[in-house]
């Protein structure tokens, strides 16, 4: 029945062996419980079905562990079924680049795996200071793209993030161009980087950033917008360039946050950077309401 449904739903087969993984387990009550009801009709039911097949996979605990981590099925399992088991191409092209290992590391801590102990005494130490390249990652959406990367202040050189948007400059024989000649860059202030992981925390609804550039002509403003974030990078007299970001895109952002911001405070823990962040976005809230009773004291309402 098992194997049957899989087919059904077009995902691959499991093995006997696989499926003993699961036996016992809160995640093998919640499969057989999908199987079931993907095969009364509900097709809804595949992307879970899929997220489990995909963590079952050989190959995937093969890679978690090479890039020294622990493998723990239920915390793959939750995070793919979070995440539609889009993150399962971020830990299948780990081996294709740097690039992309870096982004599968970031993936897996995000999903909360540990650290194997050979991983942790492979794991080297961040090189002081970081020298360009720095380490970047895309976001695309249908008509403009993100690239968010570290980056250094010049007043203090302390670690931060920029953000760069490019608009689509083409979408010929089925693949996107976008013009990064005539990017809109903002570099993040040290305060704003902790603002912008307020956000991505869920701890403030929107932030926005004015005055970037020689010219003063840039901003940047991020909002939450239930099933994704959505970003906007402005210049004056130019097209926004605007992207909305997925879940499994903000892992990516928020843990370059958080290692930028440590790197700031190397005697801080990412416990103290998260309290810091959440007593800032609480007094955010209290100024802003004050604001409001302010104004409608000035204005009679």
């Amino acid at each position: 029945m098992i194997l049957e449904t899989l087919a059904a739903a077009r995902l691959p087969s499991v093995t006997s062996e696989q499926l003993r993984d699961l036996v016992g387990t809160a995640e093998g009550k919640a499969f057989a419980n999908d199987l079931r009801w993907f095969a009364a009709g509900e097709s809804g039911r595949r992307d879970h079905l899929a997220a489990v097949v995909n963590a079952l996979a050989p190959s995937v605990g093969r890679t978690v562990e090479q890039l020294g981590f622990q493998f723990d099925l239920s915390a793959i399992i939750s995070a793919a079924k979070r995440d539609a088991s889009s993150g399962f191409d971020t830990i299948k092209g780990a081996s294709a680049s740097t690039g992309n290992r870096a982004r599968a590391v970031i993936y897996l801590q995000g999903a909360g795996l540990n650290l194997s102990n050979a991983g942790a005494a492979a794991a080297p130490a961040p090189a002081v200071p970081i020298e360009p390249p720095y380490y970047s990652f895309k976001v695309f959406g249908s008509s403009a793209a993100l690239c968010i990367s570290e980056a250094r202040t010049r007043a203090g050189n302390q670690y931060t993030i920029q953000i760069e948007g490019a608009l689509l400059l083409a979408a010929g024989s089925g693949r996107k161009e976008f013009d990064w000649q005539n990017k809109i860059i903002v570099q993040l202030t040290v305060q704003e980087s902790y603002l912008t992981l307020a956000l991505l925390e869920n701890l403030v609804p929107s932030v926005k950033f004015d005055g970037h550039g020689r010219t003063h002509d840039k901003s940047l403003q991020i909002e939450f917008q239930e099933s994704h974030y959505f970003v906007r990078v402005i210049q004056r007299n130019r097209a926004a360039v605007a992207v909305p970001v997925r879940a499994v895109d903000a892992i990516q952002f928020i843990a370059l946050l958080y290692k930028q911001l440590l790197r700031n405070e190397p005697h801080l823990r990412i416990e103290d950077i998260r309290t810091m962040v959440a007593r800032m976005a609480s007094m955010s809230a209290f100024n802003a309401r004050n604001d409001q009773v302010a104004i409608g004291d000035r204005t009679g309402r």
